[in-house]
């Protein structure tokens, strides 16, 4: 970004990439939200070390598995910033061993990794004005297909892979359908692959090793921060790459749009 940054929000920000790019961030912004699933006193080690630098950071936590609690992190935010200038989609899970529904009774790993994201890069953009949205996404939405009339995929056979590749499939699709609603705006948006990282997210679907979780929180933070990035791309570890010919796909994108708003419609009034 070309202007001067005061205030982040990265979540699932304790584990993995998220809690290495949260230790970069906090060197770089004045302010940094940072959310997890845990409470508070579960992660007081690593937000006292945060706390040390020079960023102001404040913790807030909410379980993607329950949308209303997306909502209440989003009211949460506004109160504790006035503005925000970055929204890092981070938070994520991998596929579960067998299919689960959500606590709203959507596919768990579809909600978490797509829907709570939609849901709250929708309640804060009235606050990203201009700003940017980061969906933090994987080289394996190409090997994904969806049928937006069946998100939660009641029809396809289900493997850990397969929901897990599909989920961010929904995330490429969706930043580029929100960049092209916004052009001319200011808010930008962007997806990004940030590598094949050493993560438990990495290790409980493919079971093979990957770079250092510094390596993708870098390139998290430079998706996040860097002028030289633009609205609407997908950068594969710092690199623009075409995504997937399906999430370019306009006609895709706007069935997604239009089926991700009827999931969400009870939690987006």
């Amino acid at each position: 970004m070309s202007r001067p940054i005061s205030a982040v929000l990265l979540t699932g920000a304790t584990s993995g990439i998220g809690e290495a790019a949260a230790r970069v961030f906090a060197t770089r912004v004045p302010t940094l939200v940072i959310h997890g699933p845990q409470a508070g006193s579960a992660v007081a080690g690593p937000l006292r070390d945060l706390r040390r630098s020079t960023a102001e950071v404040h913790y807030v936590q909410a379980d993607y598995d329950r949308l209303d609690e997306v909502v209440a992190l989003a009211e949460r935010v506004r109160e504790l910033v006035p503005t925000l200038d970055v929204l890092v989609n981070n938070a994520g899970r991998p596929g579960a061993d067998r299919r689960r529904l959500s606590r709203d009774g959507h596919e768990a790993t579809f909600q978490t990794n797509y829907l709570a994201a939609v849901l709250l890069t929708e309640k804060l953009l009235p606050v990203l004005d201009p700003g940017r949205v980061v969906h933090v996404a994987s080289a394996t939405h190409a090997m994904a297909t969806l049928d937006p009339d069946d998100l939660d995929g009641e029809r396809d056979g289900y493997s850990p892979v397969g929901a897990y590749s599909r989920s961010k499939l929904a995330m490429v699709a969706h930043a580029l359908w929100l960049a092209d609603q916004l052009r001319g705006t200011g808010t930008e948006v962007v997806s990004i692959q940030p590598g094949v990282i050493s993560t438990d997210l990495l290790h409980a679907m493919f079971g093979v090793g990957g770079a250092s979780v510094a390596h993708g929180a870098r390139n998290v933070v430079e998706a996040a921060l860097s002028p030289r990035v633009r609205s609407g791309q997908y950068l594969d570890e710092g690199r623009p790459t075409p995504p997937s010919a399906l999430a370019r796909d306009p006609e895709f994108q706007a069935r997604l749009h239009a089926a991700t708003a009827a999931a969400l419609a009870p939690w987006s009034s």
